[in-house]
């Protein structure tokens, strides 16, 4: 319960640190008061509503007569509030609420199998395969000229990384769905991590090089805003089963050496992900952002050696950055 209450009070310090920039940054722009009315009434709605949730989180954290497992309710509602005006308070907010025992029968925490790492198929084959994915994404995308083009080429893609890794994926799945609860515990808490460093990582960039975003954001803004079910569907579900596939599945199997493991497949994730959109050295500083959430999928994997934990994670991350784009597309 002692980390709880720590989680508590993390979650209230980074939602006081967003609302302090947040007002001095409105202070020194001239921008306290909007001129749409709207505005003015949504932002001290949800201004009044974080306090709330602040003093309600403050009070959990220091009333030692409180049994915070029957206040799961309104720390959820809180994490909402939360997530809505400052993503890392609301996932510290949801973590709590996920470790809470809600009804009294809190199951036992299992311990992770260990698991040996198995070649399921031959690691020449998973290169080739990698190899051709590679020129297809690199080079036959430039003759694409319509969006039922584009579709079949990451079908073909998905069907070539499907075949070659179909033993290995059934062999995960079925660990992965009996410790779920531990293997998603786990997720969550690396996820976490990585998505503190990344914005950090951003924000210094943005700062030192006067850069609002990467290329890469950028133009996956503006594709999510012609087609935003399609860049949706290949943000959430493509791209976390084909880049792990590729960047984990097939490094792995030629790096056995843990911090190479997690260099190498993290740095050239980071890489695959600005050396198209890059023409400045600012743009392409967001490499060091890219290659540290890389660097976190292969821990995780190394540590685990189940691709669906990092599918999972892979997933969270996306899904966040598709939560973004529709804020971005239809709210601003």
């Amino acid at each position: 319960m002692e980390k709880v209450k720590r989680n508590l009070i993390l979650a209230v310090i980074f939602m006081i640190i967003y609302i302090s920039i947040e007002l001095v940054y409105m202070i020194c722009t001239n921008q306290v008061i909007s001129k749409n009315v709207l505005d003015n009434i949504i932002n001290l709605l949800f201004l009044i509503l974080s306090i709330i949730s602040i003093l309600y989180f403050l009070i959990l954290a220091f009333n030692k007569n409180i049994d915070i497992n029957k206040h799961y309710k309104g720390i959820l509602i809180c994490s909402i509030i939360f997530f809505i005006c400052n993503i890392i308070s609301g996932i510290i907010g949801f973590n709590i609420y996920s470790n809470l025992d809600k009804k009294g029968k809190k199951k036992e925490k299992r311990e992770l199998p260990i698991i040996e790492y198995k070649e399921f198929t031959n690691k020449y084959i998973c290169l080739i395969a990698f190899l051709i994915c590679m020129f297809i994404m690199f080079y036959l995308s430039n003759y694409i000229n319509s969006i039922i083009q584009m579709i079949l080429m990451y079908i073909s893609i998905m069907v070539i990384l499907l075949v070659v890794f179909r033993k290995q994926l059934i062999h995960d799945f079925k660990i992965f769905k009996e410790y779920f609860r531990e293997y998603i515990s786990l997720t969550f808490k690396v996820w976490l991590k990585s998505l503190v460093v990344m914005m950090l990582l951003s924000l210094s960039i943005q700062i030192l090089t006067n850069t609002q975003n990467s290329n890469n954001q950028q133009n996956l803004q503006e594709m999510f805003n012609a087609v935003p079910i399609l860049i949706s569907l290949l943000t959430v579900i493509y791209a976390p089963i084909a880049e792990e596939l590729m960047f984990r599945g097939v490094f792995r199997k030629f790096i056995n050496n843990k911090k190479l493991f997690i260099i190498i497949s993290g740095v050239i994730f980071g890489l695959m992900h600005v050396i198209d959109d890059s023409k400045t050295l600012a743009e392409f500083s967001y490499v060091l952002v890219y290659s540290s959430l890389g660097m976190y999928m292969a821990s995780l994997y190394y540590n685990t050696n189940n691709l669906f934990t990092n599918i999972s994670f892979h997933f969270m991350q996306n899904a966040l950055g598709v939560i973004g784009m529709i804020l971005l597309k239809f709210m601003v």
